[in-house]
């Protein structure tokens, strides 16, 4: 692969999906990006629950050490429990009410984070103060100066500006078990932008299931203890404000797929989230997770393969 190939999307503003992102995709793959501790294996695709978490061998369900005003409790896992997280140390599945995650404790952050967003969360809440997250052992826990001096940002996995409803709401944004390091120019330019256009969906009347982590590896902080993602991905399902959601999903609902380098290059800071658009399923080859489980198969497989149009 041409690794030039891999900077040029960024010099210029575009909406259709740049091959170089499916060949970095398709690379990470064949090098065995591996999130998990175990040979990473797709998750049981069996429903055993009708929020869409699986209910083998689960860990507790906790809220940490917070309360919350959020409706958005039993959404989170709504579409399935993308690694088949439970009680495995670097597989470990931790349930807020405002977001679940699934926790490696051998890369110091989360395999991925799921969150449901509507308008009940969105309010004028100000931002909060990261801590350690004390739900987990206190040998697991990230703390905030183990980001000191490294270069890279605490990067919020699940928004904080997601999570505006309350004081309850948006204090657990700042576990640092929700932070993934990012580069400056990643985190407070395209990656923003994108969190701020989902945010924008939500105020135009829809609600939106994310699910976004990291994939590969390109050296660690704090000592060892977090590993430093080679790129940060998201995978964003749109629907109009409605009940019964897991039901109101088919083939032609909007599916968000990108994956963007976590690199110090001052092009991200004006590049446009749509060049980094990709499919679901490209990410899934890259970090052997498996989105959409608790849905059909049929419905499962048509989603994975979308490309947006960035609209």
């Amino acid at each position: 692969m041409n690794v030039k190939l891999w900077h040029d999307p960024m010099s210029r503003r575009s909406s259709r999906r740049p091959a170089s992102f499916v060949g970095l995709l398709i690379l990470l793959a064949v090098v065995g990006c591996r999130q998990l501790t175990q040979t990473p294996q797709k998750p049981s695709r069996n429903r055993t629950s009708s929020n869409g978490s699986s209910t083998s061998n689960r860990a507790p369900r906790t809220s940490g050490s917070f309360s919350s005003g959020s409706s958005s409790n039993d959404g989170n896992l709504l579409l399935g429990n993308p690694s088949g997280a439970a009680t495995d140390k670097n597989n470990y599945l931790l349930e807020k009410p405002q977001y679940t995650l699934s926790y490696n404790r051998r890369n110091g952050g989360p395999n991925w984070v799921a969150w449901h967003t509507d308008a009940s969360n969105l309010g004028s809440t100000d931002r909060g103060q990261f801590r350690p997250d004390d739900a987990l052992p206190a040998d697991w826990q990230i703390r905030p100066s183990d980001y000191k001096n490294s270069g890279y940002d605490r990067g919020h996995v699940c928004p904080s500006g997601d999570r505006t409803s309350s004081r309850a709401d948006n204090d657990p944004t700042f576990c640092m078990s929700n932070m993934m390091p990012q580069t400056g120019e990643l985190n407070r330019h395209v990656w923003a932008d994108l969190e701020n256009y989902m945010r924008d969906q939500v105020r135009a009347g829809n609600e939106v299931y994310q699910l976004a982590g990291p994939a590969g590896n390109a050296g660690t902080i704090a000592n060892g203890a977090v590993v430093v993602p080679r790129l940060c991905w998201k995978v964003a399902v749109i629907l109009p404000e409605g009940t019964g959601d897991l039901n109101r999903i088919n083939a032609n609902t909007r599916v968000i797929a990108v994956a963007m380098p976590n690199i110090a290059d001052k092009k991200l800071e004006t590049a446009d989230w749509r060049t980094y658009l990709t499919t679901p399923r490209k990410i899934e080859d890259a970090t052997r997770l498996d989105f959409f489980s608790d849905l059909p198969s049929q419905l499962k497989r048509a989603l994975e393969q979308k490309v947006d149009s960035g609209a």
